[in-house]
């Protein structure tokens, strides 16, 4: 039945619905031959992963895993039976108000789970079963914040995770996924929650330790005691135990991990950004976006090609590509198209490979974004990627408007937006002359907006303007007259005069 459990749970979960099966494992817990218990208790704890059996077994079941924990004489059993008690302590998940055992028996159960962890005489095989204990106990905050205070017992668990048992990878990751709170949870929606109180439901409460500040110094103290090499060393891992759910909640703990920007340099450091590239490309979509999303954090505030040597930073284009597609949310298209800004101004062979991902259609796409960052962010990476000949020659495509767009953005009120906007005019019409003569063609108010550039109390926005203005007089003579005709020949003589700005 545990086999079954493990590998294909329905059919174990159909065998424990038969008459007297569940009677009988609780019996067997109860035997005196070791073996016996020893499978029979393994079996409860498969057993109780179903809500529905975790409340059988919590009737039924609790008070003989206490004996078994206080009067077996073998650690194998007891530890197992430890498990059990955790498992079924654990059952309400994060919720506080939903305590299975009195005040403090979890407390006592984490820290009897921590003992046999830092324990060395015993064997790792059941040492594993202590991690196992406290994946399911560190759904309290309580737990969480006695663990990190817990040198000893990180260290003995990270070392653990890179022993050559590699059963215990899954259980790893659970622990570090509840310490970091980098499991989903949805904010409940107010409305509902006032008639949930109305018609008298449970509401899940969370606990107060569980609130951001707790998570941020968890977070600092994981790092400190050397999480990073230890997930880097579970990611190098070429066994069947390193499944694709343990891929995720080994990339949900990095994205944790990279939250706050003074701790990216410290986790790539110890090998976070190596780890993080076969995490995005291979395993659950899920897994593959927290990693790809943790690659662009890193990407956005560090030195791209100090965080990925070598060869490495070409790896990384792929997967901040996948945080354009339309499925993934605002925060994930705005990080990704950041990341790809930096690395597009910073070699040809970059943009090559941006555009090899086909992203120039998406970051495009994201130029017409409501959102105001999104579509800034989209127009600077534009901005960048122009410097590709490819690119430039989408410009001066026939009856394309993204030449019209970036004039129209060059007048926004937005200034980072006008700066990124005409920035990307000044190199085109500088490169190709064709340019100079449509600006007039794709839009009426384009003198109004090289003048508001040229009056701007903004010197880069200034010099973007003048550029653009001089590179269409020098192009072609009807666009020169039309210049000079204008205002245009006034406002650049006020600015040669100006000596603060030279």
């Amino acid at each position: 039945v545990s086999c079954l459990l493990q590998g294909p749970s329905d059919a174990g979960n159909r065998v424990l619905e038969l008459e007297g099966i569940m009677d009988s494992v609780l019996s067997l817990c109860a035997s005196v031959c070791e073996a016996h218990q020893l499978v029979a208790v393994e079996a409860l704890i498969h057993a109780a992963d179903k809500a529905k059996r975790a409340s059988f077994i919590t009737a039924n079941g609790v008070s003989l895993l206490k004996e078994i924990y206080k009067h077996s004489e073998r650690d194998s059993i007891r530890i197992r039976a430890l498990v059990g008690l955790c498992k079924l302590g654990s059952a309400g998940g994060t919720d506080f108000s939903m305590k299975q055992f009195a005040e403090g028996s979890t407390m006592k159960l984490a820290k009897q789970c921590r003992k046999w962890l830092c324990n060395e005489t015993i064997d790792a095989g059941t040492r594993r079963w202590a991690v196992e204990g406290l994946a399911y106990l560190t759904f309290d905050a309580d737990v969480k914040e006695e663990f990190v205070e817990d040198k000893a017992a990180m260290q003995a668990m990270f070392h653990l995770a890179k022993s050559e048992d590699r059963s215990v990878l899954y259980a790893v990751a659970s622990t570090l996924v509840n310490c970091t709170n980098s499991y989903d949870h949805e904010e409940p929606d107010p409305q509902m929650l006032e008639l949930a109180k109305y018609a008298k439901q449970h509401i899940p409460e969370q606990h107060p330790k569980d609130k951001p500040d707790f998570v941020k110094r968890r977070v600092r103290k994981l790092l400190t005691a050397g999480v990073v090499s230890a997930l880097s060393c579970m990611v190098k891992s070429e066994n069947p135990a390193l499944t694709n759910s343990c891929r995720e909640l080994i990339s949900r703990v990095f994205l944790a991990l990279v939250e706050e920007a003074e701790d990216r340099g410290g986790v790539v450091a110890q090998g976070g950004g190596k780890a993080l590239i076969p995490l995005s490309l291979e395993g659950t979509e899920v897994g593959q976006t927290k990693a790809a999303q943790a690659l662009a954090k890193i990407t956005i505030t560090s030195n791209p090609e100090m965080a990925f040597p070598g060869e490495r930073i070409y790896e990384v284009v792929r997967p901040l590509v996948s945080l354009l597609h339309l499925q993934r949310t605002g925060l994930e298209n705005f990080e990704g198209l950041m990341a790809l800004t930096n690395l597009a101004g910073i070699s040809e062979r970059l943009r090559q490979k941006i555009l090899k991902e086909k992203a120039v259609p998406m970051i495009e796409g994201y130029m017409f974004e409501e959102h105001e960052l999104i579509r800034l962010a989209a127009t600077e990476c534009m901005c960048n990627m122009a410097m590709s000949k490819e690119v430039q020659e989408l410009f001066l495509a026939e009856g394309s408007d993204r030449l019209k767009l970036m004039v129209l953005y060059s007048g926004e009120e937005d200034e980072k937006l006008r700066r990124a906007a005409s920035g990307t005019l000044a190199m085109l019409t500088a490169l190709h002359p064709p340019i100079c003569k449509r600006i007039p063609q794709v839009t009426v108010h384009w003198l109004e907006i090289l003048q508001a550039l040229l009056l701007s109390p903004s010197a880069e926005l200034q010099h973007r303007g003048a550029v653009v203005v001089m590179n269409m007089m020098a192009a072609e003579r009807e666009v020169a007259e039309q210049l000079i005709a204008s205002e245009m020949l006034e406002i650049l003589s006020v600015l040669a005069k100006d000596k603060d700005k030279p």
